[in-house]
């Protein structure tokens, strides 16, 4: 019989208690669920998003089919659901270019609108107005002061696809005195230069204050010649000339017959005096005249201003004269 070895004995209970011990620290399963849900790196759902370990997710086939109609697609959204479009605040359009309507078939062939007769000027004058345009569309802008000295000129360009071209323009100048009486005309010339129309009206130039504009007053040519008309043939030696007049003063019409090369070969006068409603006076004058060969001559009909000198008006028309 084996004897009781007291150091083997102690060995024993040492080895029973380490092997208790090791076995209570083993887990009681191995295959428990994990208590995290992996969360993906790009993404941070809230605490309400992330889902609940304990609840099964459904299949696709157990979703409910009420769920499926309650998001129709864009073409079953009825048209009285649609957002209205926005709408834009533009600015206002800009009214279209109105074209200026052309002056009436009895309007002279030089019109100023503006300044009137007898206006207040203080420099600068603008001026506009209709033309029938001269030889290569230009037109020559003049301001004369009471003494006759040419305050400003201006040459302009009178284009249009019409008869009459509209103008307008600005004329500085300076008086020699607080207040002057001036001449403001506007001419025109053939391909010969000669002058073929010429207009004026006469203005109170003033050195300072305020500008005040008269209206422009009758438009309609102010010479009408009933004989001859343009571009008749005539002969004799003595051309008669019949019109009407609406003359400024009393001064005598001049009635003149030109070359083509500048020479006056015939001229008369014409006495006449004013309307006092400023409408047409009649008048009639023959003109003498002799010419070594068949030509055309600009038939003039003009009036000299009575305040400054040079022209206060001039009318043309050309016609042909045979020896």
């Amino acid at each position: 019989m084996v004897g009781y070895n007291p150091d083997m004995f102690r060995r024993f209970l040492l080895t029973c208690g380490l092997f208790i011990f090791l076995t209570a620290c083993v887990p009681a399963t191995s295959t428990q669920l994990p208590t995290t849900v992996p969360i993906h790196d790009s993404v941070t759902p809230s605490a309400s998003a992330l889902p609940d370990p304990t609840v099964s997710s459904p299949t696709p086939e157990t979703l409910s089919p009420t769920l499926l109609e309650s998001s129709p697609t864009p073409e079953a959204l009825p048209t009285d659901t649609l957002l209205p479009l926005p709408t834009l605040e533009l600015p206002p359009t800009l009214p279209a270019a109105t074209p200026v309507p052309q002056p009436s078939v009895d309007s002279g062939a030089i019109q100023m609108l503006s300044p009137g007769p007898l206006s207040k000027i203080v420099s600068p004058v603008r001026v506009d107005g209709y033309a029938i345009p001269g030889y290569n569309n230009k037109g020559r802008l003049d301001l004369y002061g009471e003494d006759g000295r040419l305050l400003a000129s201006q040459l302009l360009q009178l284009n249009t696809p019409y008869k009459w071209a509209f103008f307008f323009w600005e004329l500085s100048f300076q008086t020699s005195s607080v207040g002057e009486l001036g001449r403001l005309s506007l001419s025109t010339q053939d391909e010969y230069g000669r002058v073929k129309a010429l207009y004026s009206v006469h203005l109170i130039l003033l050195s300072e204050g305020m500008s005040i504009v008269t209206p422009p007053g009758n438009l309609q040519e102010r010479c009408v010649i009933d004989k001859p008309v343009a571009g008749q043939r005539l002969s004799g030696g003595v051309l008669s000339v019949s019109g009407k007049m609406r003359p400024y003063n009393n001064l005598p019409l001049t009635a003149e017959l030109v070359s083509r090369e500048g020479e006056v070969i015939g001229t008369s006068l014409a006495p006449i005096s004013p309307a006092p409603d400023d409408g047409y006076v009649p008048f009639r004058v023959d003109i003498s005249y002799l010419v070594p060969k068949a030509q055309w001559a600009l038939l003039v009909v003009r009036q000299f201003d009575d305040r400054i000198s040079g022209i206060m008006y001039l009318y043309s028309q050309e016609i042909f004269l045979n020896p």
